[in-house]
């Protein structure tokens, strides 16, 4: 047979879609001696699956008594593990049962607010003299902007920061 032949049915058996006759005429070809170096390795992965039907596969004796064994284990622990989160989830239940409670209470509360009117105080001036409120609102603003300017340095030396730690990151994914 033509290794191209071969190489697209091994393309095909890889992704799935060889029928039984396209898997038998590959087995039949792996089995002969005479393969090329570039089919070696998929020989060895193919007789690795397939073998040698021809052999009766050997069962050790313990082998049923061990799985079954391995089954009850793995079942007692996937009990185990529903059973904690069936405790977890009755938590879950408590807490969201105490949260709508809450909820409502504050409902309520605010509810009974809006029946009585509360009197909110009537603003007032707080500065006498128009240059002292112009001379505090200034300093003020001052301040906010020299604080804004010092949370925008920082940003800025952040992404810096971040930016170095990007370049190491990738240089390290390259290696």
């Amino acid at each position: 047979m033509e290794v191209r032949e071969i190489e697209r049915l091994l393309a095909e058996f890889y992704e799935g879609n060889t029928s039984e006759s396209e898997e038998e005429t590959l087995k039949e070809y792996f089995r002969t001696e005479e393969v090329p170096p570039s089919l070696l390795k998929d020989k060895k992965i193919f007789l690795g699956l397939y073998g040698n039907t021809d052999k009766e596969v050997e069962v050790p004796e313990n082998l049923e008594r061990k799985l079954s064994g391995l089954i009850d284990e793995k079942a007692e622990e996937e009990q185990r593990f529903f059973r904690r989160n069936r405790t977890r989830r009755n938590w879950r239940w408590v807490g969201g049962v105490a949260a709508t409670i809450v909820l409502l209470v504050g409902i309520a509360y605010s509810i009974g607010d809006f029946g009585q009117e509360a009197q909110s105080p009537t603003p007032q001036d707080t500065f006498s003299d128009p240059k002292l409120a112009y001379e505090v609102l200034q300093s003020t603003l001052v301040e906010v902007s020299t604080n804004l300017n010092k949370g925008i340095d920082e940003v800025k030396e952040t992404k810096m920061d971040i930016k170095k730690v990007n370049q190491e990151v990738r240089k390290e994914i390259q290696k």
